[in-house]
């Protein structure tokens, strides 16, 4: 999937939190903020690998990255269990038992997280797929349904827009 595709999706996953935070009655800094992390966090996968452009001995320019692509940046476990763990600590507004910018804190990192996972969730179409078990390992979960790039990837974009929308009818708000 291509940056802007990520983007797109990440669109999507930012308006779902800004309507999940706003169920749960965040004040509208909390939930912009969250929607706009969602949005950067939908593409952190890949920019996190630090990655630069270098040439190669056949004299063609070439992405190296600090981190190998797909790797620890792409690594299940290191997206789900923090957003696990932030939603079970998230209070909803009429319950807090955080101070309130603690409580803001964890609506933001959620933004960033869900973002992240969006992307994740977006790769495993492809055949590289993503890491499990071990961020090295060679055994991903992959559909193997096609490659980056093969122009199938407006499917990934109308399911998150389509749950968008689903959210966006149900949800209280």
């Amino acid at each position: 999937m291509s940056k802007i595709d990520h983007q797109i999706v990440g669109i999507s996953v930012g308006l779902l939190i800004f309507l999940y935070l706003e169920s749960l009655g965040y004040g509208v800094f909390s939930r912009v903020g969250a929607a706009f992390l969602a949005f950067w966090g939908a593409t952190a996968p890949d920019w996190l690998e630090i990655a630069h452009a270098e040439k190669g001995y056949n004299g063609k320019w070439q992405r190296v990255s600090v981190i190998p692509h797909r790797t620890f940046t792409h690594w299940l476990p290191l997206w789900t269990l923090p957003a696990i763990a932030v939603l079970y600590f998230l209070p909803v507004h009429g319950q807090i038992f955080l101070h309130p910018y603690r409580a803001d804190a964890l609506a933001l990192l959620l933004g960033f997280l869900t973002g992240g996972l969006s992307h994740l969730i977006c790769d495993i179409p492809n055949p590289t797929g993503v890491p499990v078990l071990l961020p090295t390992a060679k055994h991903r979960i992959s559909l193997r349904l096609w490659k980056s790039g093969s122009g199938f990837e407006w499917l990934e974009i109308l399911l998150f827009w389509g749950v968008t929308a689903g959210a966006w009818l149900l949800l209280p708000g």
